[in-house]
């Protein structure tokens, strides 16, 4: 990136680290997923920022920003970009998140209904409800804490070389910073996997701007399944799903182009 300028903002005073390439352009806010932070977002702000000033959010507890008593729950997560918004006086801006960051951007959409321009949602973690959710949510944290606590042992190469043993389809450039983010997220911000998760079906119902669903295949790893998508269209007639089928849950390291090409054509149909 030819400029990349840093800064924060206080949101109930914790800090919130982010990146920007700024410019008199159009604005788009990138929100990652758990366990990353901002720069993992790699390749796509080096497209974006020839039209958009990107803007790219440390999450509560990665990266750079704080983390306070209240945790990263969704609803913090969403004031946080709310606060974002209105601190940087951003005008109708595009958000694109990615697992966490995309519950993050249909929520804040959600929430600022005539504020938002569009919203690109990458496998977003919404699912059919089942009796068991919380056992299954509680579960699910004990795996990920102990296997960010076993990375967290680990010096940087060695985390870069267990991650692309377990991820062969993603490009060489996308390992350093996915390293970096294991290293500095704080453990405490797993909790979100278990904290308050709103309904996603009221999320969608209160989405008005035009959205953009990417998804892969469940066998590979994605998230959304065909009954889920079937009724987020029904709730939300402004969205458009595209599954990618050589993708899993990550689908912009796993089909880049694939991704960048949905992402674009979202973007000119949103028009100026």
């Amino acid at each position: 990136m030819p400029q990349l300028f840093y800064g924060h903002i206080l949101s109930e005073g914790v800090r919130i680290q982010y990146y920007r390439t700024g410019g008199q352009k159009p604005p788009i806010i990138l929100l990652h997923g758990l366990s990353d932070n901002a720069l993992c977002w790699n390749r796509l702000p080096l497209v974006l920022e020839v039209e958009f000033d990107v803007i790219m959010l440390d999450a509560r507890g990665h990266g750079s920003s704080g983390l306070d008593a209240r945790g990263a729950s969704p609803l913090v997560q969403a004031q946080d970009v709310c606060v974002l918004i209105e601190s940087l006086q951003l005008h109708r801006p595009i958000l694109i998140g990615h697992s966490m960051g995309a519950e993050t951007a249909a929520l804040t959409a959600a929430r600022l209904p005539k504020m938002v321009r569009g919203v690109v949602l990458e496998d977003p973690p919404w699912q059919e409800s089942s009796g068991a959710d919380g056992a299954r949510r509680e579960k699910k944290l004990a795996d990920w804490r102990a296997w960010l606590n076993d990375l967290k042992q680990k010096s940087l190469d060695e985390i870069i070389a267990e991650g692309k043993g377990d991820n062969p389809l993603w490009d060489e450039s996308e390992f350093f910073q996915w390293a970096k983010a294991k290293q500095q997220v704080k453990l405490e911000a797993l909790d979100w996997i278990v904290q308050p998760q709103p309904d996603w079906r009221e999320i969608v119902r209160q989405i008005a701007c035009p959205g953009l669903i990417l998804t892969g295949e469940p066998a590979l790893g994605a998230v959304l399944t065909p009954p889920v998508i079937q009724q987020v269209q029904k709730l939300w007639p402004k969205s458009k799903t595209v599954r990618i089928a050589t993708a899993g849950h990550n689908v912009h390291r796993e089909a880049y182009m694939n991704y960048l090409r949905e992402v674009a054509a979202f973007i000119k149909r949103l028009g100026k």
